[in-house]
Order: structure tokens, then sequence, then C-alpha cells
């Protein structure tokens, strides 16, 4: 890709050119290139193929269509009425701005080529499942450290301690109905304090 040079696949040429030539190869859906040559209206029909290297083509020379599609994935090639893409782990950031892997599915699906949309499922499960683990990969819980509190003798001593270390800022976690919580590190020994002197008060 660094190369300023590429070299066009039949594959590229024939969606490219827009002809229904014969080649004599199939194409990657298995149906003769030449089927695939005329390109369909982005309005009136599906436009956009997927393949199972998570390569997307995309007849198009709409500008609304080709930006839509570089949202969630890194446009390698511009042809006459052909954008070429390459789905990558880039996705996670079109899921940073608020846009769920099921959105992404849903919008290859509803513009997927009149070809590929008789097929089933219309997308290879390759790619959309690689899409929904990106999600999830992204949206997995981080671990942190924390001193826990969970020995109250009442409700109100519970509460007493809590409201304290929320004030402070150093509160991650509370369960009120078990009567336990939890305090950053930083927090503990100022939280801690204060819970001795509430004892020696009481």
């Amino acid at each position: 890709r660094k190369s300023r040079r590429f070299y066009p696949t039949r594959l590229a040429i024939a969606l490219a050119s827009g002809t229904s030539g014969a080649l004599g190869t199939l194409g990657t859906l298995g149906t003769p290139l030449g089927a695939l040559g005329t390109a369909p209206e982005p309005d009136a029909r599906g436009f956009i193929l997927v393949e199972t290297n998570y390569r997307i083509y995309g007849y198009t020379d709409s500008e609304l269509q080709v930006a839509l599609i570089a949202l969630f994935s890194e446009l390698l090639y511009r042809f006459p009425r052909l954008v070429v893409a390459q789905v990558t782990r880039g996705v996670q950031a079109a899921i940073a701005n608020g846009i769920t892997a099921d959105q992404i599915i849903h919008f290859l699906r509803t513009r997927a080529h009149p070809v590929m949309a008789k097929q089933s499922p219309v997308l290879p499960p390759t790619v959309t499942d690689q899409i929904r683990l990106w999600e999830l990969e992204r949206d997995r819980p981080a671990s942190s450290e924390g001193v826990l509190y969970n020995q109250f003798l009442s409700q109100v001593d519970f509460e007493v301690l809590r409201d304290h270390a929320r004030a402070l800022g150093v509160l991650v976690f509370e369960n009120p109905a078990r009567r336990l919580m939890v305090v950053t590190p930083g927090g503990h020994p100022d939280v801690k304090r204060f819970w001795k002197r509430q004892k020696h008060n009481a």
C-alpha cells in the first residue's frame, strides 16, 4: 500500500469498466464477472459488494455514499463509479464516535449489490462477526484497584461513610442493599480517618 503504483485485479477492472465483457473467470461470489459489470444506480438498487477478505467495492460516484463508507473503513482506491475500501480495526474509531456495529452491518446489508442480496446470509459472516468482535473489544471493561468497605452495623453508618467518600470524589462503587462500597486506594486514608472519628464520637 505504500507504493504509489497499484495493479488492478481482473475483478477491479471489470467493476470499474462498467462493461459486460466476457471474462472467463468467476468473481468472488461465484458469479461471472460480466454479470457484475454494470453498476446499478445507488438510489435505485444496492451498490455495495463485500468480500470475505474485508474488501468493500462500492459502485457509486456519490460523495455522500463514499463519505459514509469512509466512516468505518479505510479508502484504498477511487475509480469512476467505483470506490474500493477495506474494513479494518479502524472500525473502533467509528464506534468511539457513536456508530454501533449493528448500524455498520445494517448499512452494508441494506445497500448490498443485487447479486449479494440473493445470497443467505447477505454479508460474509467472517466480516460481520469481526465487526462485532471489534466493538466488544473496545467495550471490554477495564479493571482498577480499590478498597472495599462492607462491615457496617447499620444502614445509617453506611450512608454516612458513602456520602463522605462521594463528597471527596473517591467513591468507585456502592451497593446500598448489601451495605458495601469501594473507594480508590488514594482516597482510602482520608475515608478511614473519617470513619474512625465517627466511631469515636458515636
